[in-house]
């Protein structure tokens, strides 16, 4: 067995036992890699390729109890990631059928423009509001991630805090916010949401 391979085994092993550290080292370990593959497959779309990234691995973190039972780790992130992106092309194409539906709505009748201008102002308010009620840091982290682009990794290194913080705590904001929504009657809305870049 060659040496990076009992690293890999080692940092596997020491993840399924919940070592946050290793998680980092693993993540780091295939970042590069994963990265330029996901380019490829999304035809180089910078933003795609991290939501892909962040949701593959976060789902390695939440099943890492099961890691010790895959024999070939590098063939099952890869097939990970590759649904992960076969489901965001799928999200990404649905949403633009949606946005295009509402586009041509809002332009073939003027009446329902100001309503839904309205409407979405509102929605804008409820999350800003929503955001400003978060505890401090999952505050910082959920805007350094929406509102300045950086990703899971970037956030970590410039707060000095482990990814998984970083995965946990944007899974928190966001379903505090699509909560304050929901009671506010906007729980219908996230097709508009996703379409403003929002959430």
């Amino acid at each position: 067995m060659t040496k990076v391979k009992i690293i890999e085994s080692d940092l596997i092993r020491a993840v399924a036992d919940g070592d946050e550290k290793a998680f980092e080292t693993l993540y780091s370990l295939y970042y590069q890699k994963l990265h330029k593959f996901l380019l490829k497959t999304v035809r180089g779309q910078e933003e795609s390729t991290l939501d892909i990234l962040q949701e593959a691995f976060l789902r390695v973190w939440l099943n890492r109890d099961r890691l010790m039972e895959i024999e070939n780790f590098q063939a099952w992130i890869y097939k990970v990631v590759s649904t992960e992106a076969l489901t965001q092309i799928k999200k990404e194409l649905h949403i633009k059928t949606k946005a295009d539906r509402l586009k041509s709505s809002l332009e073939n009748d003027e009446q329902i423009f100001a309503p839904r201008h309205l409407e979405i102002a509102e929605i804008k308010t409820i999350v800003n509001q929503a955001v400003e009620r978060l505890p401090h840091q999952r505050r910082t982290i959920y805007i350094l991630s929406r509102e300045e682009g950086l990703s899971p990794h970037e956030i970590a290194v410039r707060l000095n805090i482990s990814i998984n913080t970083v995965y946990n705590t944007l899974t928190v904001a966001l379903k505090s916010i699509r909560e304050d929504l929901s009671k506010s009657g906007y729980g219908i809305h996230l097709g508009i949401l996703l379409i403003l870049q929002i959430l």
